[in-house]
């Protein structure tokens, strides 16, 4: 309460680039450039100085493979205030301009940006991720052609890429916080009356045939991450019982494999397991392994085996769980069936939340529902059986596609442990 956020979000990024690399990247940046003359006749900067802004301070936006978020954060939440915050991102929306006296500042600056990439050991790893497993490159060559788009852009190509792509079926707003009274009316009054436009179609991220990247890192640790992903949703099957079905088995599955893995951990070892929904289902298991003085290797080849017999056995045996199916009496588990789904059929929306893992604006970007976490878990859980679910794990795991990262420290010799991941990389993807 106190404030308000609104977010644009505009559903296409690095992935609609095409040859133009950072294309999408440096139209947001020039968005948000200083001097861009909006259609109210002010500068950016000085309309935000009429609203009490700093420049640079209280509206940022963020670029990822997917989509481009502008994000404007007040602390005023009166209708009249509000109103004149939700022009900035309507003018962003449709008929901005690119400011020409902007384009070599900005140049520079994302040329820095993305540069500097490469000594920031997450953002590194973050971006030899995406160039192995979506474009099939090394993170040398992806590292290279982003800085060579940044300094080949011109201005022709930004206004090519933003009146192509900047159109409302591709826009979503978001608004979040101490929403004011009548904003909706703002909303369709700033946003409404502008047409679709003939787009072309959508790129699709699916992944390249690259399924293992070795990165280095400065830490005394191993990492080794393991992402299991099922192919692409379409939009069909986003709407249908079935896929709020396995998305729930997937997290029970998850919730029983962390269990199961906790069992092994020790002082040297930290684990994490996870569940992902874009557009596409996805597992993922992460060992962070500390190296012990006392071990040359630090017990790196033992735990690349003991990764391999746990995932042979979770596919074979699947999970051990139980569910209301396996605990309650006949007559108790019908009753507390019969109430989940008289809950679900008249919810009214009180008391739910959507899943903290699929904000609503991933629900926007991959058009997925808006998911309600309990009363669709409730139901869930009292039409599924442990068994069910131990099927559907197991299910998963054999017919997902396999990723393997893994982090080295610097120096530490990396054949014998890339012949140990390929090999578990063929059991599985083979």
């Amino acid at each position: 309460m106190g404030s308000l956020q609104m977010s644009l979000i505009q559903k296409t990024g690095f992935l609609q680039d095409g040859e133009t690399v950072e294309c999408s990247h440096f139209v947001e940046h020039m968005m948000l450039t200083a001097n861009r003359v909006m259609a109210t006749g002010d500068t950016l900067r000085s309309y935000l100085n009429k609203l009490g802004m700093d420049y640079g301070m209280n509206f940022n936006a963020y670029t990822s493979r997917t989509f481009t978020k502008y994000d404007l954060v007040s602390s005023r939440t009166d209708e009249a205030y509000v109103d004149s915050c939700l022009e900035i991102l309507s003018d962003i929306a449709g008929g901005a301009s690119i400011c020409a006296m902007d384009l070599e500042e900005q140049r520079e600056r994302m040329y820095n940006e993305v540069y500097n990439r490469y000594f920031n050991v997450f953002a590194r790893q973050a971006d030899a991720s995406e160039a192995v497993f979506l474009y099939g490159r090394t993170p040398d060559e992806w590292h290279q052609m982003r800085l060579d788009g940044t300094k080949r852009m011109t201005q022709s190509q930004l206004e090519n890429f933003y009146n192509t792509w900047y159109q409302p079926q591709h826009q979503c707003l978001v608004l979040t916080g101490d929403v004011t009274d009548g904003v909706e009316d703002m909303i369709k009054r700033k946003f409404g009356s502008r047409p679709s436009m003939p787009t072309p179609a959508v790129a699709v991220g699916d992944f390249s045939k690259q399924n293992l990247m070795i990165e280095r890192h400065g830490k005394a640790e191993f990492r080794i991450k393991l992402t299991f992903t099922q192919p692409l949703l379409t939009q069909s099957e986003k709407e249908t019982p079935k896929f709020f079905k396995d998305y729930f088995a997937l997290k029970k599955s998850c919730s029983a494999l962390h269990d199961r893995m906790v069992k092994s951990a020790n002082d040297d070892l930290a684990l994490v397991v996870g569940y992902q929904l874009e557009d596409r289902f996805a597992l993922l298991m992460q060992y962070i392994y500390s190296i012990n003085g006392e071990d040359a290797d630090g017990g790196l080849m033992a735990l690349a085996d003991s990764v391999a017999n746990f995932l042979d056995d979770i596919r074979n045996n699947g999970v051990q769980i139980k569910m209301p199916k396996d605990m309650l009496n006949k007559k108790e588990f019908a009753l507390q069936r019969a109430q989940a789904l008289k809950k679900l059929q008249e919810g009214d929306g009180k008391d739910n939340t959507i899943d903290p893992v699929t904000p609503i604006s991933e629900c926007a970007i991959y058009s997925l529902p808006l998911y309600k976490q309990e009363d669709t878990d409730a139901y869930w859980s009292y039409e599924l059986s442990g068994k069910d679910v131990s099927d559907y794990c197991k299910q998963f795991i054999k017919k997902s596609g396999l990723k393997i990262e893994c982090i080295l420290p610097y120096g530490y010799p990396e054949r014998e442990i890339s012949e140990k991941l390929n090999a578990l990389l063929r059991q599985y993807n083979n």
